[in-house]
């Protein structure tokens, strides 16, 4: 179908009718710019229209497909290449139709794995006393989480011939932190007849009981701290957080 030729053909019908583009917009229910797309061969009219318009026009469903008057001579001509063209175009559609099709069902496994990927990530969880805590008792270090079980915790040991520096960092992974509130105090902590319950998790690590300990909370990479020399490893201190430590040997 040539939408150029039909949408030529519906003016010429409309002005032989006497009929403006609002009149005739006013008797098929449709906008005056709706007429002015199908005159300029923008778009066609919606085939829920097509007997409607024919009726005002005074042409024929093939007419107006065909873009022209058919007369006795050409009209089973114009009928049969008309069938044709629309099943042409039918089966291309149908083609683009498979096309898309499998185009949405790639994208949406693309979707799923990138998701599932991000999902992944884990965050930087910042030190916070209320959750975080570090004790030392003999020769056990115990480093826990109160309240969420959500939060990730790694830790990396440096140490020399007098002393054990423990780095802890904390973590959350994306798709936990979208469906928590650990930002939250409440969400973390009960209190119980005025006792804090832990429902999170502990890390209880021996530690030298002849040598000096160190504990610190830090946001910094333990890849960076494993790699780091003694002047970097003194700047990574200053930015951490010491949570307990034990002083005599």
């Amino acid at each position: 179908m040539n939408q150029e030729k039909i949408g030529k053909f519906i003016k010429e019908c409309r002005k032989k009718k006497n009929l403006t583009q609002e009149e005739l917009a006013k008797i098929l229910n449709v906008t005056d710019k709706a007429i002015s797309k199908w005159e300029n061969g923008r778009c066609l009219p919606d085939v829920s229209l097509f007997a409607k318009l024919c009726k005002e026009l005074d042409i024929t469903v093939n007419e107006l497909l065909s873009g022209e008057k058919l007369n006795e001579n050409n009209y089973q001509e114009k009928t049969e290449k008309l069938t044709i063209n629309l099943l042409d175009n039918l089966k291309k559609n149908k083609r683009m139709f498979i096309k898309i099709i499998f185009i949405i069902i790639i994208l949406f496994f693309i979707i799923t794995l990138l998701a599932n990927k991000i999902s992944d990530i884990e965050l930087s969880v910042p030190y916070d006393s209320l959750i975080m805590k570090c004790n030392i008792d003999n020769d056990e270090l115990t480093f826990e989480i109160l309240g969420l079980s959500t939060l990730n915790t790694h830790y990396i040991l440096i140490e020399n011939d007098t002393e054990e520096c423990y780095f802890f960092t904390t973590k959350i992974y994306l798709a936990n932190k979208r469906r928590s509130h650990f930002e939250s105090w409440d969400s973390m902590v009960k209190l119980i007849d005025g006792k804090k319950e832990s429902f999170g998790y502990q890390h209880i690590l021996d530690i030298d009981k002849d040598k000096r300990v160190k504990v610190y909370h830090t946001d910094i990479s333990l890849d960076k701290i494993k790699k780091a020399n003694q002047k970097e490893l003194e700047e990574i201190i200053k930015k951490s957080n010491l949570m307990c430590e034990k002083k005599e040997l």
